[in-house]
């Protein structure tokens, strides 16, 4: 996206919930890992806190476990780190760095017009450094079937190279980089979050940043007089879920509208909390979630305490068969995010059309493929010619198996299809599982090119 033109959430709290397609495929182990991504994110301090040149986050938080890269499995928890800070607004920072705007063809000669929508978090500028990292690019194209695109190369194969753990959504673009595969890759992990990663978050919440903003349809303004920071009502929060927002009781009519849309600021600090599922009932404990909202009139900073009522989660896990992409490879893992684009009320009637800023709207969607064992063929063959599309695993640096999924897989059934050959082992580099497909659209700080020729179409994934 262009500077400014950048999308967010404006609640300052965002439920997620497991449904049980994830449940069933990736059991108690496949929650725990997704927990350990939501932790890390929770566990980011209000980014008015942090230091000036977020010292305090590393430039690379890659890792591998070299058990989990020989038998072809990926990491749950990273791809669920990943995807939530998608959810929040990033898309891969490497990625973008240089992209095309145009390209016209002249006498059969093409002519590209190629610009940069990597956005440098800290000066708030145009940028070719992601992590310390400075690329250049290349522009590659076919001829047969044309496709064309700005390619990044990385400029010092010394430094860290596409490092960040934005990078991991990389979908349908190409970043060269020094050494082998470094975004999506059997064994590769992350231990948290860069110092990219960070940056661009903070970029986009910063109360400095100020946007003409929409809240949830469904909010209301709250009859509480409970202010303060972001809470959840529901069982054990001392409210009923079951009653009127706010707690047991009549809850008297109110009439004061909701102040939307209005100037706002970034919320500082965004927190996830889970809702629970009652499998009994067959649906979402609902909750009421009541928070401070801050917006601008004349110049002068003003409150609201608002409300919705939470039926269904704002994030919601799953798992299913996505399907195929391409000549029968499975597709891996998939997201829907809605967006509001809020551009009209950001600029005068007579200023020309923007790509933003808007507004990330609740009712987002993460799912990872539960095909399980799947074997590729090319041209014939039997079992013993195919090669097995890696799975979905857990794993970390120490000298434990690593974890396969579905649940109840075992780690020596995966090792005894390497060692007898059938499936000939894994073979990530023949069948390439498609990381992502998109529904709705997503938009980043980082930038998303558009449509070729047309300089974006609104922040959807190309």
């Amino acid at each position: 996206m262009n500077i400014g033109e950048e999308y967010r959430h404006t609640l300052p709290m965002l439920t997620y919930a497991f449904d049980p397609s994830f449940v069933n495929y990736f059991g108690s182990r496949g929650v725990a890992e997704v927990e350990k991504a939501v932790a890390i994110i929770n566990a980011l301090p209000k980014f008015s806190t942090m230091s000036a040149d977020l010292h305090e986050y590393p430039l690379d938080t890659r890792r591998f476990n070299h058990q989990a890269s020989a038998l072809g499995i990926f990491d749950l928890k990273s791809q669920a780190l990943a995807a939530l800070i998608e959810q929040l607004g990033l898309a891969p920072a490497e990625r973008y760095v240089w992209t095309l705007r145009s390209r016209v063809v002249v006498n059969n000669i093409p002519f590209y017009s190629v610009i940069r929508r990597n956005i440098d978090p800290f000066t708030g500028s145009y940028s070719s450094y992601v992590n310390g990292s400075l690329y250049t690019y290349t522009i590659l194209q076919t001829y047969a079937t044309p496709t064309f695109e700005a390619v990044e190369v990385a400029i010092d194969p010394t430094l860290p190279s596409v490092s960040s753990v934005s990078a991991q959504n990389l979908s349908g673009g190409t970043i060269l980089a020094s050494g082998a595969l470094v975004t999506f890759s059997p064994g590769l992990f992350y231990t948290g979050l860069t110092r990219d990663d960070v940056a661009g978050l903070r970029y986009l919440y910063r109360t400095q940043n100020y946007n003409v903003e929409t809240v949830p349809t469904n909010a209301v303004v709250s009859t509480s007089t409970s202010t303060g920071a972001p809470l959840i009502i529901g069982p054990g929060d001392g409210g009923d879920p079951w009653g009127p927002p706010g707690g047991t009781g009549t809850v008297a009519t109110n009439t004061t509208p909701v102040v939307s849309p209005a100037v706002g600021p970034g919320l500082d600090q965004v927190l996830l909390k889970r809702l629970e599922f009652d499998s009994v009932l067959g649906f979402f404990q609902p909750v009421t979630n009541r928070w401070t909202d801050y917006y601008v009139t004349n110049g002068v900073l003003h409150t609201q305490v608002l409300e919705r009522a939470i039926t269904v989660p704002d994030i919601l896990f799953t798992a299913a068969d996505l399907g195929i992409a391409g000549p029968a490879v499975p597709i891996f893992y998939a997201r829907t995010q809605g967006y509001v684009n809020n551009e009209a009320v950001n600029r005068s009637a007579a200023a020309p059309p923007l790509e933003g800023p808007g507004v990330l709207v609740p009712g987002q969607t993460i799912t990872f493929s539960k095909l399980g064992l799947s074997l590729y063929n090319v041209g014939g063959g039997g079992e013993i010619d195919g090669s097995y599309v890696p799975w979905w695993g857990s794993y970390d640096g120490t000298t434990n198996a690593p974890v396969v999924y579905p649940s109840g897989v075992s780690i020596q059934e995966i090792e005894q299809l390497v060692a007898t050959g059938s499936g000939e082992g894994p073979s990530p580099w023949l069948a390439p599982p498609m990381l992502l497909t998109n529904t709705g659209g997503n938009t980043n700080v980082t930038g998303q090119a558009g449509t070729i020729g047309t300089g974006g179409t609104g922040g959807t994934t190309p």
